[in-house]
């Protein structure tokens, strides 16, 4: 059974309360330190079979030894259109940091993030989908996050990754050494967009209200 405060279980309702969602990209993974390589090896789901928590912990289960699971933004609409989930990969497991960055996107953000421990840092994850545009411009809002001559609170890496490849990603497993944990809900930790959704993504989210 996949543990309730997994981030499975948060993925899961927003795929619920979006019909459209087809498919979801996941991948087995292989963590490379300090590289510009990134070796997985990547599969769309069908939505249905992403709300079977069964299969999904089949999935977690068969992870090759020396990779981890990972959950992919880019899932692919019944329009053709591909939008992203809304994923953050902090750069510190300091909760003072997690409070400042919670800050920061309920001031520019629009959207809900609920907080995961991964160990060694912290995952967000938002409550719908941006489209494509959107999504490049929320990782350059959270490159923001990071103050000039202080230690990064966003991991600087996973956006230049992320960027690079087209797509965000997070892990889910705990299967190798290099990790220390599962990531699980951080129940005090929860990021909420302000009423008036002030802040630059979060007026353009507000102009564009139709669905990505």
């Amino acid at each position: 059974m996949i543990p309730k405060s997994h981030p499975y279980w948060h993925v899961r309702e927003v795929v619920e309360r979006r019909s459209d969602i087809i498919a979801l990209p996941l991948s087995y993974y292989t963590y490379v330190p300090q590289s510009v390589v990134d070796t997985r090896s990547t599969w769309l789901l069908p939505a249905s079979e992403f709300l079977s928590a069964e299969r999904v912990e089949a999935l977690m289960a068969v992870t090759p030894a020396g990779q981890e699971l990972a959950i992919h933004s880019d899932v692919s609409l019944v329009s053709g259109a591909r939008a992203h989930l809304v994923m953050v990969d902090m750069a510190t497991s300091a909760k003072a940091h997690l409070e400042k960055l919670s800050t920061f996107l309920r001031d520019n953000f629009s959207q809900q993030i609920s907080w995961f421990s991964s160990g060694r840092s912290f995952h967000g994850y938002g409550s719908d989908l941006l489209a494509e545009q959107d999504w490049v411009k929320f990782m350059g809002l959270l490159l923001l996050a990071n103050k000039p001559r202080l230690e990064p609170t966003v991991d600087p890496r996973w956006i230049g990754h992320r960027l690079l490849a087209g797509y965000a990603a997070l892990r889910w497993t705990k299967n190798t050494s290099h990790y220390l944990v599962p990531p699980a809900a951080v129940e005090t930790a929860r990021t909420s967009g302000p009423a008036s959704e002030v802040g630059p993504l979060g007026n353009r989210l507000r102009s564009n209200s139709g669905r990505p």
